[in-house]
């Protein structure tokens, strides 16, 4: 169900590599309009992937740069405030393709890797799925 003038995240079921799986969740304020923002991911990235997250990126313009974001287990965290949350969840999603995309072209992933991924991404969904009907309680 998408919302009115917003994307939905895509789901990682069946799709290679790491992903958003939820929209963006402002956990903490910070300072007026500064929020500590949190991202699920399909899954948690390992020490390579990490990698290639944070060096893959080339030229990065402004202020809001790949170390900029903190990744752990599968949650991505950054700050942004109301006016920058959707450019900065665009990029960050930017960052993942081409992140993945360095992954395959290296070779890194193998078939065990895949299916766990596949497994990983249809559970996330279920969880999604009860969270959602649990919601109304």
């Amino acid at each position: 169900m998408a919302r009115r003038g917003r994307e939905e995240p895509k789901l990682s079921a069946g799709a290679e590599g790491v992903r958003r799986i939820a929209p963006p969740q402002a956990v903490q304020k910070l300072k007026d309009n500064l929020y500590l923002v949190h991202v699920s991911l399909s899954e948690s990235p390992g020490a390579d992937w990490k990698r290639l997250f944070y060096e893959a990126q080339g030229q990065v313009a402004g202020d809001f740069i790949p170390r900029a974001v903190e990744i752990t287990g599968a949650t991505l965290r950054f700050r942004a405030s109301n006016e920058t949350v959707a450019e900065r969840l665009a990029t960050v999603d930017r960052w993942l393709e081409r992140a993945n995309q360095k992954e395959a072209a290296m070779g890194l992933r193998t078939e065990e890797q895949r299916r766990r991924r596949l497994e990983l991404g249809q559970e996330h969904q279920e969880l999604a799925e009860i969270n959602a009907r649990w919601a109304k309680l």
